[in-house]
């Protein structure tokens, strides 16, 4: 069952484009993951929502994010929620 997860990431616009260096991703989620989506918050922090096709998927990828978090010295996020995705419709 695809999932979604709302990641409130605690970091800037400029950390997010080096952890997506750091990650070696291009213009394209990683494997497994439909849907990548990034917002810039009001405080200036970045929100992502992504869609996986299981769980398993979005947790072994997190695995990776969290390593070059801590390497890269950006700390945890601020939280994750899961949710199954009902419904996804893209343009």
């Amino acid at each position: 069952m695809a999932i979604c997860r709302i990641i409130e990431s605690g970091i800037t616009p400029e950390q997010y484009d080096e952890m997506r260096s750091r990650l070696g991703i291009g213009d394209s989620p990683p494997a497994g993951a439909s849907l990548h989506l990034a917002a810039n918050g009001e405080d200036g922090k970045i929100r992502i929502v992504e869609v996986w096709d299981s769980r398993d998927e979005a947790e072994r990828w997190a695995e990776k994010v969290t390593a070059a978090r801590q390497e890269a010295g950006f700390g945890a996020p601020t939280s994750i929620t899961y949710f199954e995705v009902y419904n996804l419709r893209q343009a």
